[in-house]
Order: C-alpha cells, then structure tokens, then sequence
C-alpha cells in the first residue's frame, strides 16, 4: 500500500472511531400513547375526542366512585362529590346509561378538554390533584354489609379494567391547567378505552 492510500485508510478509521453510535430508537409508552392519541382527537373535534371512551365502562365507574366518595375515600371533600351528597347517597348501584355519559363527557370537551389541550403540545406525566391520583389505585372491600351486594359487580369489573389500565395525567404545552384520563387496554385496532375523565 502505498504513503497516500495508507493515510487515506488511517482517516477513515479515525472518522469511524470518532462517529458516535446511533441512538436506539425510543420506544413509546402506553401513556405517551394514549397522550398522543388524546392530544390528536381533541384537535380534529369533538366526535373524534368521545369515540375514545367506552360510555357504559364509564357508567359503572362513575357510580361506583360516587359511593366511595360518600365513604370518605378522600381526608377532604371532593370538590364534585359532597357538594351532591343527597344524590349519591340515594343511588343504589344501578349503573348510568351509556347515553348519559356520552353527553356528560362530549360536555366536556368545550370545557377543561379543549383549554387543557389548547394548541397541542401534549406530555403524559402523573395527575397533579390527590383525587386524580386516587384515580389509579384499586377499589378496595370497604362497603358497608348493607349495600355491598348492589355495588361487588362493578367493583369487580374496575378493578379489572385498572389491572389492565392506569391513570395518565396530561398537560399541553400549547394550553392550560390539566386533566387526567384512566384507559384499560381493550382488543379494538387502539388497543385502550378511555373509562374515565377528570379535571386536573
């Protein structure tokens, strides 16, 4: 080999040596997932936001949350919760109609939906609030002999869906204050419902 062919090769090595290693590519997360998903629903409109829920999930859970707040699940009051104290403790574990919450949650969307989304720019991160972290933990045996009946099989069908689930708590860079979603894993082509919504 001759002087400029083994200079030529001792660059190339050297460049080589001196080029860092790609980066592997990141993974995204099932909450980075669902954030996304979220952030990009809001923003093409409202039917795309509420096909992201399954509506009779949502109505057991909401009942079923109710109850829990009546049995204090917080030290304070909820600040949606005892304020109704006389309608959550006539309730009897009849679960809401789907139609119902797909009113209530598409009420939603002008509301703290579209300010906590605003222009985008979404990040999942953990819920700010207590009551919206309480949101991911189980829903323990703690009903009262009397009602208990009415309310095990909702109980049993979330702490199913939280198995399978979690609670993400999102805020955008492009909006204000935040929100906070609990999604189950489902075999549909997303692979989650969305099975509760609160504000953050």
């Amino acid at each position: 080999m001759g002087q400029r062919a083994r200079g030529l090769a001792v660059c190339v090595i050297a460049a080589c040596a001196s080029t860092p290693p790609p980066e592997a590519p990141r993974v995204e997360s099932i909450f980075d997932r669902v954030t996304r998903d979220f952030e990009h629903a809001v923003l093409a409109g409202q039917d795309a936001y509420v096909a992201l829920f399954d509506f009779a999930a949502i109505g057991e859970v909401e009942i079923l949350l109710h109850r829990y707040d009546l049995l204090e699940r917080l030290p304070e009051a909820h600040k949606n919760g005892m304020d109704r104290k006389d309608q959550f403790e006539k309730e009897d574990g009849t679960p809401y109609p789907a139609e119902r919450e797909r009113r209530n949650v598409g009420n939603f969307y002008q509301g703290f939906v579209v300010r906590t989304v605003g222009t985008g720019g979404c990040i999942a991160g953990p819920p700010r609030t207590r009551y919206a972290r309480l949101l991911g933990t189980f829903f323990d045996d703690i009903l009262p002999d009397d009602i208990a009946p009415k309310y095990e099989a909702l109980r049993e069908h979330a702490n199913a869906w939280w198995r399978m689930g979690g609670v993400v708590g999102i805020t955008c860079k492009g909006g204000k204050g935040g929100l906070a979603v609990v999604y189950t894993k489902r075999d549909n082509a997303r692979g989650y419902d969305l099975v509760t919504i609160y504000d953050d």
